[in-house]
């Protein structure tokens, strides 16, 4: 088994809890995964993933979603566990924040 680092196991959890969020509000409304992702213009299985705290999504992605459900961003993050550790994203690589 291998040991994951306290961020590694902090970033998850938020991920599962805003996935949790999400799949509430869109179950709270009554939309399947399929409207819900035809209204996004996302597919599917990308929103699924994001259900399962298996994908991240972008800021863009939570304003689509927030709007595509009726609620404001807020609804989807408010409460979500904040991660005490922190990591520079890996995807940022001159430094500057602009992505390489």
């Amino acid at each position: 088994m291998v040991e994951q680092d306290a961020y590694t196991v902090e970033r998850a959890r938020l991920l599962r809890a805003f996935g949790a969020k999400l799949r509430a509000e869109r179950d709270r409304r009554n939309v399947s995964q399929e409207t819900l992702a035809g209204i996004a213009n996302v597919h599917r299985t990308h929103l699924a993933a994001m259900e399962r705290g298996r994908r991240e999504p972008h800021a863009s992605m939570l304003l689509i979603l927030a709007d595509a459900l009726g609620v404001p961003p807020g609804a989807l993050l408010d409460g979500l566990p904040v991660p005490r550790e922190r990591k520079a994203p890996t995807h940022f690589k001159n430094g500057t924040g602009d992505e390489a």
